[in-house]
This record gives C-alpha cells, structure tokens and sequence, in this order.
C-alpha cells in the first residue's frame, strides 16, 4: 500500500497507536480535578479548632459512639463541630440514612433483624431507646440550615444515590471513597470533593498512587499513620489534605496535628478542649 511507503505517515500512526495504548485516562481525569475552593481554603494552613476536629459517626452521645442519631449531631454542633461524619447506608427502598452497619443498627435500635428496613422502618425506631435515627431528608435539612457545616461522609459509595437525594450545596460534602476505581468513578460522576481512604501499610505502591493521581484528600486509620508517620509528612508537605480517624486523646492531636489536617473524634468538646468521656483513647 501506498500509505506505508511514506515514513512520515507510518511515523505519526505508530505514535498514535503508541499514545492511544499507553495513556492512562484515569490519570487525566484526576490530574484534572480539583477539589472545592472552600474546602482546600479551610485546610491550605493548619485549620482552626472547629475545622481540626470531625464528629465521628455523628460524634459521640451518653459516651456512646456509633450512634449517627440526631441528638449526637446537635451535640456535636453545640460542641464546635463544623466538620460532621455520617455514616451513610442504604434502606431495603434505596434510601440514604445514617448507621454503621445494619447488624449494629439492629442492635442499637432493638430493630428489623436479619433484614433491611425500608424508610419508614428505620424511622420508626429508636437508637437507645430514645434516640432519633436520620435520613437524607434529615440531613439536608441540618446541613440546608447550617450553611457553615460540612458533611463527611463515609460507607457508600453509590455517587448516583448520593447526587440524587442530596439538595444542598454539593461543595459541602466530602465523600469518603473506597478503592481505586471507586475513586475515578466519583470524580466522574461529579463528586465534588472525593477523599480516598488510604493505607500504605496494606496497600501496595499507595504513595506513588496517591502522588501519581493528584488525590488531595486522604482518610487514614491511626494504626496505619502512626507507623507510616514520616510518608503521610510527605504528602502533607505536597498539600494533601490528611483526616486521621479515630482518637479523642488530646495528647495525640497536640503530637500529630503538624501532619494531621483533622481528626475524627467522638468526644473532644471543641469550645472547652475537654474530652468528655472517660476513655480518652486514639483507636
């Protein structure tokens, strides 16, 4: 053929064939991305104390922890939080409400077991016998009312059902995301702020990853920041933004807080700096 004569064109087709089967589109869409201005404002120097801290699981309530109740979000509210973690699972009717898991649920609200509730089961309960659970109608109405407030979230990562029942500020929510692929598939589908969940203890090559992709927020548990301390000092040098999950050891955060850009905690009252519970422990 004619065409394979000339080099010049035999030259051009090889490189696109060589771009087309080495470019890594994933790494385009995230180098791409950037984060919520207000979000990368909040943590481009060390947060202040509302911001340092976020209210884990709802934060802690009767020194009970787990609960996502509306009391213990009004709590934590009262208490200084800005930054508030719900954990986020799906009813049997594909509806967004706040618990850990449904075993604990069960457990704690003495409710459906052995099944998932739909809606109105859920809000029918009880958590602790005088706890009200929430929902996403719940949660838009605090955070539609808070306009200061940022919801952190964690445990799903169905982007669309998130998209779809949320109705306030979408820049205000962080969504916790959970592998790789997950990661590009939030971005994707216009998560605003996603934040991988990191671990360079049991994940292989997680620097080069987190570096390579131009992730700017990252959730770790303690176990795996304590020992990898001087690797997270790295990336919170480059500006990555660095939640540490859990501890309500003042101790800890004072000895940390140069790399951690929050922590999550369940009972560390912001306004007085006090833990308010009798087991200040990291975990």
């Amino acid at each position: 053929m004619k065409i394979f004569g000339n080099k010049k064109i035999l030259i051009i087709l090889i490189a696109i064939i060589t771009f087309i089967f080495f470019w890594d589109h994933n790494k385009f869409v995230s180098k791409q991305h950037e984060i919520s201005k207000n979000i990368s404002s909040i943590f481009k120097d060390n947060a202040k104390n509302e911001f340092f801290f976020i209210a884990h699981a709802g934060g802690g309530i009767n020194n009970s922890k787990y609960t996502n109740s509306l009391e213990a979000i009004n709590k934590a509210i009262k208490n200084g939080y800005k930054l508030i973690e719900i954990d986020l699972i799906e009813t049997s009717d594909k509806k967004l409400v706040g618990a850990h898991d449904w075993k604990l649920f069960s457990k704690l609200a003495n409710c459906c077991e052995n099944k998932i509730p739909n809606l109105k089961e859920f809000n029918s309960s009880k958590i602790l016998e005088n706890l009200t659970p929430v929902d996403y109608n719940m949660i838009n109405k605090i955070f539609s009312k808070n306009k200061e407030l940022i919801l952190v979230t964690d445990k799903t990562n169905n982007f669309d059902l998130i998209n779809d029942l949320f109705i306030f500020d979408d820049k205000r929510i962080i969504v916790e995301v959970f592998g790789r692929k997950n990661y590009f598939d939030a971005i994707k589908k216009g998560i605003k702020n996603p934040m991988y969940s990191a671990s360079i203890k049991h994940t292989k090559n997680e620097m080069n990853f987190i570096n390579d992709y131009n992730i700017q927020i990252i959730s770790v548990n303690s176990e795996d920041f304590i020992e990898n301390y001087h690797q997270y000092k790295k990336l919170k040098n480059k500006g990555v933004i660095i939640f540490v999950y859990t501890t309500n050891d003042l101790k800890f955060v004072n000895e940390t807080r140069d790399i951690a850009s929050s922590f999550y905690s369940d009972f560390i009252n912001i306004n007085s700096m006090i833990c308010e519970t009798s087991k200040c422990e990291t975990y």
